[in-house]
C-alpha cells in the first residue's frame, strides 16, 4: 500500500486563473504538478505538454488484430466448406470485406476499452489528496513538496489566484 503524497493542494473557481497559475507554476520549474478539472480541456494538454495517449496503439493492434482475423477466419471456413459455385474462386476477399471490416472495428473498440482501463488508473488507489468539488464544479493543483517548505508552496499558489489552499 502506498502512502499519500505531501504536497499543497489548490482549489480554483476560474480556469482561466487556473491556466495562468499552471503556466507560471511551470515556467518558475514545477513540471511535476497535478492539475485537476470537472471536464477535459485541451488547453492543458498545451500548457503541461502532455505526451499522447498509448491507448491508441492499444486501437490500432486491435484493429488490426480484427481485420487480419476477419479475412483468415473467413479463408479457412471457405476452404473447409467448399462451395464451388460456376468456375469462381473458392476464397474471395472481395466477398470476406463487410466481415473483415466489422471484426477490424469490434476488435478496435474492445482494445481501446481494455486501454483505457489500464492507463486511466481506474484500479489504483489514489495516493494524493483530492478534493470532492473537482468532480462538480471547482478546478485544482496539487503541488507535491516537503512539509518544510508548506509555507513558501501555498505563498507562490496564493500569488497565482488560489482561493483555498490545503496540505497534507
Amino acid at each position: 500500500m502506498s502512502a499519500k503524497k505531501s504536497g499543497v493542494l489548490a482549489v480554483y473557481s476560474h480556469f482561466d486563473v487556473l491556466l495562468d497559475a499552471v503556466k507560471s507554476l511551470r515556467s518558475q520549474g514545477h513540471t511535476d504538478l497535478v492539475v485537476y478539472s470537472p471536464t477535459p480541456r485541451h488547453e492543458f494538454a498545451e500548457v503541461m505538454e502532455e505526451k499522447p495517449s498509448p491507448v491508441r496503439l492499444f486501437t490500432l493492434l486491435g484493429g488490426l488484430t480484427g481485420c487480419t482475423f476477419g479475412y483468415v477466419f473467413t479463408s479457412f471456413t471457405s476452404l473447409d466448406w467448399i462451395l464451388p459455385t460456376s468456375g469462381k474462386a473458392i476464397v474471395s476477399p472481395q466477398a470476406f470485406t463487410v466481415i473483415a471490416f466489422e471484426l477490424t472495428i469490434l476488435f478496435g473498440s474492445i482494445m481501446t476499452i481494455v486501454g483505457i482501463s489500464i492507463f486511466s488508473k481506474l484500479f489504483r488507489k489514489r495516493d494524493m489528496p483530492y478534493d470532492e468539488r473537482f468532480t462538480d464544479d471547482k478546478f485544482g493543483i496539487f503541488l507535491p513538496c516537503e512539509s518544510s517548505s508548506y509555507d513558501e508552496m501555498s505563498r507562490l499558489l496564493r500569488e497565482n489566484g488560489a482561493e483555498e489552499i490545503s496540505h497534507d
